[in-house]
């Protein structure tokens, strides 16, 4: 059977010498024939052919199929998967199908609801250093904005917190293949609102027994993409060590290796928010809301994640916690 472009022969106009019932009933046959054709009527009601599922993507076959028929035929028609559908949506080699010019790929599936914990140390601070992580507790993590500096009024001493323990936000994601290679620019977006109570001056709220020196609320955040572990050492290399994929790894003033890597999209995006009685007063309730653009290589697995921590807010969550990759047309 030939797989090239045929059209079916056109229907003869009807006889004339027909009961008038019967050629009423063949004129409406005709009328649904030719707009399922589409040689009548709104071509978007004409009927779907494999022709068209062959040309949008969503069935594979070869030239040299005989049967038309998806289960039948050698080599056989076969349906792609969703996540090939969607995952074909990334780059120029798919700006000619069907589709948008860009697709969502992937999407975490977090809880409603993801609480905020907090330490004892974290009590009896009185703020969350906005500058970078490290500062005051020693060099060595000084460029990782996922440690914050505390100020422990107890002991009289800095201590290093880890927000990435205060959070379980953490998305793994494996990028589509690249027929044509080489890296693609991905959307990145995480989005989420909060809730809690924030106090003005936590120390004489009636929190006070768990907020007892902060004298404002705090809320700081911060965003990584990373090169996934499983990969991480065939693109960084094994040597002097790498940050392994785990955010308390990356940017270690020591160790040159776990630097984090512009080229290949690794990122860290970390803002902070302090209220009434700062020296900078925000809102430290506003919702999160970063985009961002990073080239990305094909079939590799990444880890996005948030770190978070609060002084002064009460009950602090956060609220439909969304994190998305889309690949962008180039």
């Amino acid at each position: 059977m030939s797989t090239s472009g045929s059209k079916p022969p056109s229907l003869p106009p009807l006889p004339t010498n027909l009961d008038p019932q019967l050629r009423n009933y063949l004129k409406a046959v005709d009328t649904h024939l030719k707009i399922k054709a589409g040689d009548a009527g709104n071509p978007k009601d004409r009927n779907l052919t494999l022709r068209d599922l062959e040309e949008s993507g969503i069935v594979a076959s070869a030239n040299t199929v005989n049967d038309f028929s998806v289960t039948a035929g050698d080599p056989t028609v076969k349906f792609a998967s969703p996540n090939q559908l969607i995952t074909d949506q990334v780059g120029e080699e798919n700006t000619s199908k069907k589709f948008s010019k860009t697709g969502i790929i992937l999407a975490s599936e977090f809880a409603e609801e993801i609480t905020l914990s907090t330490t004892s140390a974290l009590n009896k601070a009185a703020s969350i250093l906005t500058t970078t992580g490290g500062l005051n507790t020693g060099m060595t993590w000084a460029d990782n904005h996922t440690k914050g500096d505390l100020y422990d009024t107890s002991a009289s001493a800095w201590t290093l917190l880890e927000l990435s323990d205060l959070i379980d936000a953490t998305f793994d994601f494996t990028t589509g293949v690249h027929s044509r290679g080489g890296k693609k620019p991905y959307l990145i977006t995480c989005t989420g609102s909060k809730l809690g109570f924030a106090h003005d001056n936590p120390s004489t709220s009636t929190s006070s027994g768990t907020w007892t020196t902060a004298t404002y609320p705090t809320w700081g955040e911060v965003i990584t993409l990373l090169i996934h572990a499983d990969f991480v050492d065939a693109i960084a290399g094994t040597g002097g060590g790498n940050h392994e994929g785990d955010t308390k790894k990356y940017n270690n003033e020591y160790a040159a290796n776990t630097a984090l890597r512009a080229a290949e999209g690794e990122k860290q995006i970390s803002q902070f928010f302090t209220g009434p009685g700062s020296p900078v007063p925000t809102d430290v309730m506003q919702p999160l809301n970063i985009r961002f653009v990073s080239n990305l290589r094909g079939e590799t697995k990444y880890r996005l994640d948030l770190s978070a921590g609060v002084i002064g807010v009460d009950g602090a969550k956060y609220k439909n916690l969304q994190f998305t990759v889309q690949g962008l047309t180039t």
